[in-house]
């Protein structure tokens, strides 16, 4: 009655065929963003209508020969199959752990089996309730569920160190730079108020910057939150660094008014390149 991991396991990867197709399809008619949002909705619709249908099953479980009942044997209501959906995203977290642990449980359960209250089994299977006696509410930590929350946070962490951060990171390096840029086009339209000020002397910085203060030992520099302006013959160059450290430098020419972005290490110069400044 009770199937194996494997069964389970196709039925899966023929679920995730129509769903790649479904995904080749949309993601020529709609945005990315638009994509994952209707794709999202869709697995939902998939999932919780097939499963609380007469078929019990996926179009996979159906294929392979599977549906889905309770613990009592009978089939799902649409509300009791999406929590089995959302219960799977914790299985998902565990890097699978909580899918494959069926493969030692006499019940062949699943982690999203037992938060959800249901099970899988052969389509043709007669199901005996009193062979599966209900279980008695509890709040115990089994092995198996701290171990699953344990993966899950691994997941979660390693994903934010990985993905989130890193995006993070870069989106906040360029927002320094939009704002380097700025000051360094504010400086440059002030630079006919310096020279006349100046009357033949040397050119220095008459505007405060937000953020920003001059530095004692060279009056030509500002020292800003994150970078350096310095104002020079030809132009005005800001220095700055990346969250991973690595500098780069911004130039305003005089003559030509374009901004120009150089570094040495690879990284930065992949960033300058980005920036796509003109």
């Amino acid at each position: 009655m009770y199937v194996s991991v494997w069964k389970r396991f196709w039925a899966f990867m023929i679920d995730l065929v129509v769903f790649v197709l479904l995904f080749i399809i949309l993601a020529q008619l709609l945005d990315e963003f638009t994509v994952s949002l209707v794709l999202v909705v869709i697995i939902w619709l998939y999932y919780a209508l097939l499963e609380s249908s007469p078929w019990q099953a996926s179009l996979g479980k159906r294929v392979m020969g599977l549906k889905v009942v309770d613990k009592r044997g009978r089939r799902l209501s649409f509300g009791k199959a999406t929590k089995r959906l959302l219960s799977r995203v914790v299985t998902n977290l565990t890097f699978y752990f909580g899918f494959f642990t069926a493969a030692f449980d006499k019940h062949k359960e699943t982690l999203h089996d037992k938060m959800s209250k249901s099970l899988v089994i052969a389509k043709d299977a007669e199901f005996n309730p009193d062979d599966y006696p209900e279980e008695p509410e509890h709040h115990d930590l089994t092995l198996m569920t701290v171990v699953s929350v344990l993966l899950a946070l691994v997941f979660v962490a390693g994903l934010l160190w990985l993905v989130v951060l890193p995006q993070y990171q870069k989106i906040g390096d360029k927002v320094l730079a939009s704002a380097i840029i700025d000051n360094l086009t504010l400086a440059a339209k002030n630079r006919p108020a310096r020279l006349k000020a100046a009357q033949g002397g040397p050119e220095v910085w008459l505007k405060s910057y937000s953020g920003c203060l001059s530095d004692e030992k060279d009056p030509l520099t500002l020292q800003c939150n994150g970078y350096a302006m310095t104002l020079q013959p030809e132009g005005i160059s800001a220095v700055s660094r990346l969250s991973n450290w690595q500098q780069y430098t911004l130039f305003m020419s005089y003559q030509t008014g374009r901004i120009s972005c150089t570094a040495e290490s690879p990284q930065a110069q992949k960033f300058c390149q980005e920036l796509n400044l003109r």
